[in-house]
């Protein structure tokens, strides 16, 4: 024996029978070596009784190849799940069925799970054969067939000899279900130095029934092909649709199991519940819809074909500017208030010194004294639109107070214009999940398992957070709720719902064109890949996933998914509305007002009581009232 090492690849077993009990055929040898390379497998166990010098030689042939090679013998005491353990790579297995105990080494390779997918067997009876078929030549090769767990996925090709030495008649041999006989392909001839013949398809499983599970959630099966009630349990339906399109491609029936979960923990047990459970723990070999990828549930389900992402987000209309910003402060970029501060500083010096000119070239003209913070008062009031209780004389001040006036209006007219339209502007200032949380929306999703149970699930940070800091501090009912309740709910403002599709319903139904759009998504994971669920180990895996996966390319999931699930509405360019102001958008303005109002009153009672403590008064008693009369009338008070 000259055992070489395996090197990863897909798992081929190959049974040969070989004629001669001295020398293998060149035509054994030939056909190994095509069934190999054509398999793409670099690695081969051999199993048989074949003498030294036999050994060497197909060894030598074979390692020519590139294949690797170990040889065992069937009558050996050895370990065959660890022989042709195979997770997710390939090998070769070539057994001599005409050594003894070479029979019970196929029974142990099949009770070891070593004829699936990754197993690739070819076996070469000695008969000559006609094209007629098998069964009525071999029936002890057949009763032995029989009692292996041939699935549909499974790969084992008989070779008999064919008209002479230098052909060979192939065909596989499969069963599509434990409990039916096995089935036989036509044979093919083969010759070497050709191709090994293609592979038979098998997607036709003659109308079998299998079991499956699918999930009804807030409805009723009598309504499930209700086109009426399509918005509830979208998902659901649509995957169930899919499925019996892989079902009639495969032409099969499925004897349906209905359950209103998809699949969680239970306590106290390994298993399951849910459609999960079923596949897990029950006689269900399929699931009749799509659910999740989850690393929970690896070891307890399969994952056949994908179908399409599980559209669950946060929904919520787009805040005004208003009540995520301050938007006084937006009309005018920080340059154009420097430049206009500096520009009312210059007119307003300006007026002063033409004021001040005007009174030192006539003196005689009476009135109050002018004072240079008066002049910047009466140029604040012009340029705030709010008029001057003094108006100039002369004409070169009635210039600088145009100017002052024509600053007031460029300033005052802009103004406006922009803040009533900032009042009609949505903020795109939301657009992350990070920034949902950190704003000052309240958040809800909908109330079924897989919303309250994410969190488990999940090892994300943010979304951690979420739910610790923006769902669980709030009442349960408040924090999981139905669609009714958070669609509307999403109208008040400042409020985000996480739902599906379901939702656009109701948008579509009760919201005005300017509210739609307004509407926003947040997803807070968009790799939420939704795939048919078997039974571990499955033999109906892999043809379930070609199909899914034929069915992507044609378009097929895209047409269901537009049929079963609700769009997200449209939005009409020309259709925004009217914005009512609220009080929330302008008390910014009336905090101002409110400080104003404070700070006037302190001055206005300093003012009393300086005037009380500096000249005997709390206040001049007329306007008129000069300067020396009050320091006259404070000299009487202390002189009595």
């Amino acid at each position: 024996m000259l055992p070489v090492s395996l090197i990863p690849g897909s798992v081929t077993m190959l049974f040969v029978c070989c004629v001669s009990e001295t020398r293998v055929p060149q035509i054994t040898l030939s056909l190994m070596e095509s069934f190999i390379v054509q398999n793409d497998v670099s690695s081969a166990v051999i199993v048989n009784c074949w003498n030294l010098p036999d050994k060497a030689s197909v060894t030598k042939n074979l390692s020519q190849k590139n294949i690797m090679v170990k040889f065992q013998d069937p009558g050996r005491d050895t370990d065959t799940s660890l022989l042709l353990r195979t997770d997710y790579h390939r090998i070769a297995v070539i057994v001599d069925l005409k050594c003894e105990r070479s029979f019970l080494f196929l029974s142990y390779a099949g009770k070891n799970n070593c004829l699936k997918l990754q197993h690739h067997w070819l076996m070469l009876v000695t008969s000559d054969l006609s094209l007629n078929g098998l069964k009525s030549k071999q029936e002890p090769l057949i009763t032995a067939l029989e009692s292996l767990p041939l699935a549909v996925d499974s790969q084992v090709f008989l070779a008999h000899q064919g008209s002479d030495l230098s052909h060979v008649l192939l065909q596989e041999v499969y069963r599509i279900r434990p409990d039916l006989p096995l089935v036989f392909t036509p044979l093919l001839e083969w010759s070497s130095g050709q191709l090994l013949p293609p592979k038979l398809r098998r997607d036709n499983y003659g109308g079998i029934s299998i079991n499956a599970a699918t999930v009804v959630i807030d409805d009723v099966w009598e309504n499930f092909f209700d086109m009426r009630y399509k918005h509830i349990n979208s998902l659901g339906k649509c995957n169930y649709m899919l499925m019996l399109l892989v079902s009639q491609m495969l032409n099969f029936t499925v004897n349906l199991t209905l359950t209103n979960t998809w699949g969680f923990p239970k306590k106290g047990t390994s298993c399951y519940d849910g459609v999960v459970g079923l596949l897990q723990c029950g006689d269900t070999e399929i699931g009749a819809l799509a659910i999740l990828y989850k690393e929970s549930r690896m070891d307890r389900i399969d994952y056949a074909g994908e179908t399409f992402v599980f559209g669950l987000s946060f929904k919520f209309l787009k805040p005004s500017l208003s009540e995520v910003s301050i938007i006084y402060t937006l009309p005018f970029s920080r340059s154009v208030w420097v430049t206009y501060t500096i520009t009312g500083a210059i007119l307003s010096v300006a007026l002063y010194a033409t004021q001040k000119v005007e009174s030192w070239v006539n003196p005689s003209r009476t009135g109050p004294p002018l004072l240079f913070g008066d002049t910047a008062l009466n140029s604040l009031a012009i340029m705030c639109a709010e008029g001057s209780p003094r108006s100039p004389e002369n004409l070169s001040s009635r210039i600088v107070f145009l100017f002052l006036l024509l600053l007031s209006l460029f300033l005052t007219t802009s103004y406006s214009a922009i803040i009533v339209s900032l009042l009609q502007t949505p903020s795109n200032a939301i657009n992350t999940l990070t920034e949902l949380i950190n704003s000052p929306f309240k958040l809800s999703m909908k109330d079924i398992a897989y919303n309250t149970k994410y969190v488990n699930d999940t090892t994300n940070p943010e979304i951690r957070r979420m739910f610790y800091q923006k769902l669980y501090t709030r009442p349960h009912y408040q924090a999981f709720t139905t669609e009714e309740i958070g669609v509307e709910n999403l109208r008040k403002g400042l409020y985000a719902f996480y739902a599906g599709s379901e939702a656009y319903k109701i948008m579509s139904d009760t919201y005005e064109e300017y509210e739609k759009c307004r509407l926003k998504e947040i997803s807070i994971n968009p790799s939420n890949v939704l795939a048919f669920p078997v039974k571990k180990g499955s033999p109906y895996r892999e043809h379930i996933t070609q199909k899914a996966r034929w069915l992507k390319e044609a378009g097929m999931v895209d047409r269901e998914y537009k049929r079963w699930f609700t769009q997200k509405p449209k939005c009409d360019a020309n259709s925004q509305g009217f914005v009512s102001v609220r009080i929330k958008d302008f008390y910014p303005t009336l905090v101002v007002l409110l400080i104003g109002i404070i700070c006037s009153t302190i001055l206005f009672i300093l003012e009393f009581v300086y005037h009380k403590i500096k000249y005997g008064t709390y206040w001049p008693r007329d306007s008129t009232t000069s300067q020396g009369e009050l320091v006259n009338a404070r000299h009487e008070k202390h002189g009595n």
